[in-house]
């Protein structure tokens, strides 16, 4: 069931290397060569420790190994995988490079390195009937990663470098600021912030200066994020406009666009704290209007029915219904219908999709019913309204 699950190959092998049992999509036992074994030998290795194990045979290629405490020399091997999320060139450049793997009766799965590192804790405690924690796992597995084991020997340079060199960081007061511009949805108050002059700089974060500004970038829009969640915004709805700006960094070739978007993102914060804000006038709000928000916007792509989301949290539909028009001032169809016109502006603005596409995306019955809907929202049709953003660089938020 377990293999299953994480859809990896689990063998048993003992002491000589013979594999004499298996799970998964790996079949067969077989004794390993010499030669097939000298890429596993720093696995073999791992076989004496009394916790889990998980080794690194390249960046982004791992295995896992458990001991057997009821058979004696007796340990299981999980993988390897290939770290996911891994795409056809990554997979075919380790299928080369470990091009034996099949033939020793060995698969290489994609897997993620949190179902890898569960799975692991799961069977341990399985085998063993003890429990044990992820920050105890990571703990045991420190001594395989360099970078953990010197973490406080370069933490001690870093110090001792920026103390010699009298180095001051950008104020964390103007960085309150910033943040609680984007908390009060004050995008001029951002702009006052961002426009600041102050003593000091922020710290190196990589030795190639566009992978600084990216790493910047990133970790204001992950402050962002938490702030805007602060402020109200629904937590998928944050988080996923962080993942998505995120990514979209990565794609950045130089300093001055890294720097653009920074600035754009925080504004969006911004912008979308203000909506909220804006929404929220009149004061307290029950739990479950947050709750409908947080399901509308996970269910953009379908024919969202109040039904269902009555059902999802397990209330009353005519009490749902009462509620939210109660504190919104808005039907929840309306809502829904409001919430994917605003959805497909963005999309109309920053993306490559035709309105037919964008129709499909969002859950319209028809390309037709969409740019009805659209035009009774915005006074215009989502044609005029794409003409406009014809030339605009494809920024977009998904």
């Amino acid at each position: 069931m377990l293999v299953n699950l994480m859809h990896i190959s689990v063998c048993r092998y003992d002491g000589a290397g013979a594999q004499c049992q298996s799970f998964g999509e790996s079949a067969g036992s077989k004794i390993l060569s010499e030669a097939e074994t000298s890429f596993l030998k720093n696995i073999f290795e791992l076989k004496q420790r009394k916790y889990p194990g998980i080794y690194a045979l390249e960046p982004d290629i791992l295995a896992g190994e458990i001991r057997d405490p009821a058979q004696e020399d007796s340990w299981i091997l999980f993988g390897p995988i290939l770290l996911a999320p891994a795409n056809a060139a990554r997979f075919q450049h380790a299928g080369r490079k470990f091009g034996k793997l099949e033939d020793i009766g060995l698969h290489l799965q994609i897997c993620e390195l949190n179902t890898l590192v569960a799975g692991m804790i799961l069977y341990y405690g399985y085998l063993t009937g003890k429990e044990l924690s992820l920050a105890e796992f990571l703990e045991y597995n420190k001594e395989e990663f360099p970078s953990v084991q010197k973490i406080h020997e370069q933490l001690g340079r870093d110090l001792f470098a920026h103390q010699e060199q009298a180095g001051i960081h950008n104020p964390y007061e103007q960085e309150r600021r910033e943040q609680d511009a984007i908390r009060h949805g004050d995008v001029a108050a951002l702009n006052r912030s961002i426009s600041e002059t102050y003593e000091g700089k922020i710290g190196q974060l990589a030795k190639d200066p566009l992978r600084h500004h990216k790493n910047v970038a990133i970790g204001n829009i992950t402050l962002a994020s938490r702030t805007a969640v602060e402020a109200g915004v629904s937590v998928e709805k944050s988080f996923t406009m962080a993942d998505s700006m995120i990514r979209q960094i990565e794609e950045i070739d130089n300093v001055t666009e890294v720097e653009a978007f920074k600035r754009m993102a925080q504004r969006m914060y911004a912008d979308v704290v203000a909506e909220e804000l804006q929404a929220n006038e009149g004061g307290y709000k029950n739990p479950l209007i947050a709750a409908v928000k947080d399901y509308i916007f996970q269910h953009f792509h379908d024919s969202i029915q109040i039904t269902d989301i009555a059902k999802y949290l397990k209330v009353n539909p005519d009490y749902l219904s009462h509620l939210f028009k109660e504190q919104e001032h808005i039907t929840i169809k309306r809502y829904i219908l409001q919430e994917k016109i605003r959805r497909s502006r963005n999309l109309l603005q920053y993306s490559d999709y035709s309105i037919q596409e964008i129709s499909f995306y969002l859950g319209f019955s028809s390309q037709s019913h969409f740019c009805k809907v659209f035009q009774e929202i915005t006074g215009e049709t989502p044609g005029h309204y794409k003409r406009q953003f014809a030339n605009r660089k494809k920024w977009k938020i998904q």
